[in-house]
């Protein structure tokens, strides 16, 4: 079982059958993006699409919700560390993107004055609990309008979603009108430049969320032509250097221009 993890969702009147379909959906959904939040967190060179926290089975004693991955070797350790965190309540150790999917779990412990254990399938004790009395701090953001450059790898959904690869490779699922996602289903693969309401972690500045609102086709330009009108633009302003390598060491050396 070294490819499994647990949240069991203990208390009374906590059983399959008793609790609504859609509430148990979101935690499912709450558990999977806390665990590869964590996961990406420690293993930056995963993927989100070759990683998989898929639901096997539910447990009868109360409801445990048993779940298998496909890279157990970053996936448990990072979720051993992160309800090490939990038990700890130092949510600062944790991503800024698994704050949101614990509130989810917390409000549901509220709810229904249970308790949700984190734990490895037939472990003696669970390494941490989100009780009703568990405050989980809320996310950290800086908002505001931004662009991104990127191409469309895929988009669609009933809720319109767009998954994006940015130009450092990183993937980022967004936000998308139903009317902006029909346009971009033409544009799967191209390079855009799209506008949109972003949010970063306050704590890493890395971006966490971007919504799309507009988006233009990428300006393809020749680079002779480019250099050509730096040339026009600023050429006169170097027109005195005669050795380039010089003159560059003495930028690097000196901060740049004065």
């Amino acid at each position: 079982m070294d490819d499994q993890i647990e949240f069991r969702l203990i208390g009374e009147g906590i059983k399959p059958g008793l609790v609504r379909s859609r509430e148990l959906a979101e935690i499912l959904e709450a558990v999977e993006i806390f665990v590869a939040a964590e996961a990406m967190e420690a293993n930056p060179e995963l993927a989100k699409d070759e990683l998989v926290i898929g639901l096997y089975q539910i447990a009868d004693e109360s409801i445990g919700l048993r779940f298998k991955t496909s890279m157990a070797a970053a996936v448990l350790p990072a979720f051993i560390g992160a309800a090490a965190a939990i038990s700890a309540s130092n949510f600062d150790a944790l991503s800024g993107q698994s704050l949101k999917p614990l509130q989810i779990v917390s409000a549901f412990a509220k709810r229904h004055n249970c308790r949700a254990d984190l734990q490895t399938p037939g472990a003696s004790k669970p390494l941490a609990s989100i009780t009703p009395e568990t405050v989980i701090p809320p996310p950290g953001h800086i908002t505001g309008p931004t662009e991104l450059v990127g191409k469309v790898l895929r988009v669609g959904g009933k809720v319109p979603r767009a998954m994006l690869e940015l130009l450092d490779g990183s993937v980022i699922y967004c936000d998308v009108a139903l009317d902006i996602a029909k346009e971009l289903g033409h544009r799967l693969y191209t390079l855009v430049v799209f506008q949109g309401i972003a949010a970063w972690d306050t704590r890493s500045i890395k971006l966490q969320d971007f919504s799309i609102t507009g988006f233009q086709e990428f300006p393809q330009r020749n680079a002779l032509e480019v250099l050509g009108e730096l040339k026009s633009t600023i050429g006169a302003s170097f027109a005195h250097v005669e050795d380039v390598s010089a003159f560059v060491s003495k930028l690097r050396r000196d901060g740049g221009l004065q």
